[in-house]
């Protein structure tokens, strides 16, 4: 209760110390007088507690002495009846939304994350062209962008819009390249660490392609990642050759004790302890299946529906996604919706033949599987290591059950 006080105290003397103008920006261009002094500023939010915070937030902040404050944040989206669907299809709008710095800080304050502010060291006419870009980019006409959380997201929207007028203005950015470069899939990882379903899920939807190591421009779509290479980046003059930092002052707008990011999960819920306890419970029934010469049709048509529904949903994000990352997906082989075979025609006398020719199939497409991540050809998550045993061992007791039929 303290701590929500004293947030609550904070965002008050925000509102009441920051002195910003509350005039709706227009949609048409406004005329920046020549001896302007413009501010230009990246902000960076730390992550939050919900999944779609874990990589933070990044916006940009223009500056006119006391009258104008306002930020220009990519981040923002309408949710209507189909943004699941379009969100999994990769053809989801988001929105650049261009309102009041007070109220956009107050979100983080509230929410108890760390605000960084960059301050760019541009000339007054680079300045003032980003500020008319962003402004034309703001129009109702203009403003709607189609993201993707790769390569087009609310971090790399602000960075391009910079690097493509600097280089209009006959320069250019120069990053400071690392040693080390991850893939975007140890990226996703390493931010998601503490929500290990999601993890889990990115693994099984996108593909190969998550494999492949970003370049360092590429990891900048995560918004803590971009700040670090903004702080050691330079600004250098084509002709002339001339450089200078990228950024000219550095502040913590908002300072937070901790990143609230969310608790990780326990163990006893983490996709690798749920996975075992299926194989345990697939290898107690199989012995009891194997003892008393029978099928447990009922296991079966349940672990079929659900591999079934699984399939559907990566030979979906394969055949109709637009996210670059799914085109090529190694669990599009365990994982198909032909797993209904098992589901339902082991209950129909004449289909058997199916049923068997459907478990020999899966033994060989899980052989192949293994084969390929053993190569390393995509990463998994280890937790899909048990559910594969689980599809081996009821297609191996599938198979034995109607040999010895066809013995009698």
């Amino acid at each position: 209760m303290l701590h929500k006080f004293r947030l609550w105290l904070i965002a008050i003397l925000l509102l009441s110390v920051l002195r910003i103008s509350a005039t709706p920006i227009a949609n048409d261009t406004p005329t920046i007088a020549p001896n302007d002094t413009l501010r230009i500023s990246l902000i960076t939010c730390d992550p939050g507690p919900d999944v779609y915070q874990i990589f933070g937030h990044t916006a940009l902040r223009v500056q006119r002495g006391n009258d104008l404050d306002i930020v220009f944040n990519y981040g923002t989206f309408s949710f209507s009846d189909d943004f699941i669907i379009k969100f999994t299809k990769g053809e989801t709008d988001y929105l650049l939304a261009a309102y009041d710095f007070r109220y956009f800080i107050l979100d983080y304050v509230m929410r108890g994350s760390s605000v960084y502010e960059q301050e760019l060291n541009l000339t007054h006419n680079e300045r003032e062209a980003i500020f008319n870009a962003l402004l034309v980019n703001a129009r109702p006409e203009n403003r709607a962008y189609r993201y993707n959380f790769l390569y087009n997201n609310c971090a790399t929207r602000p960075r391009d819009i910079v690097a493509e007028t600097l280089t209009h203005n006959g320069e250019s950015v120069i990053y400071q390249e690392i040693d080390s470069l991850s893939s975007f899939r140890n990226l996703i990882r390493h931010y998601g660490k503490n929500y290990s379903w999601l993890t889990f899920g990115i693994d099984m939807a996108l593909g190969k392609n998550l494999d492949e190591t970003a370049s360092w421009e590429e990891h900048m779509f995560v918004p803590l990642i971009l700040k670090k290479a903004y702080a050691e980046a330079t600004i250098i003059d084509r002709e002339s050759g001339a450089k200078r930092p990228m950024v000219s002052r550095t502040t913590e707008l908002f300072h937070a004790d901790s990143i609230p990011v969310g608790p990780p999960t326990p163990w006893y819920m983490t996709p690798m302890v749920c996975a075992l306890a299926l194989l345990l419970i697939t290898v107690a029934i199989t012995l009891y299946d194997v003892r008393h010469k029978r099928l447990s049709r009922w296991f079966d048509t349940l672990l079929g529906i659900i591999m079934c529904l699984a399939g559907m949903v990566i030979y979906f994000l394969i055949c109709c996604s637009e996210h670059p990352a799914t085109t090529i997906n190694l669990h599009a082989l365990w994982l198909t919706p032909l797993a209904i075979i098992p589901a339902i025609l082991p209950y129909i006398s004449k289909a058997i033949p199916v049923v068997r020719w459907y478990h020999r199939i899966n033994l060989l497409l899980l052989l192949l599987f293994v084969i390929l991540i053993v190569c390393g050809i995509q990463h998994i998550d280890i937790a899909i290591i048990p559910l594969l045993a689980v599809s081996a061992i009821r297609s191996c007791n599938s198979l034995h059950y109607y040999k010895s039929k066809l013995q009698q």
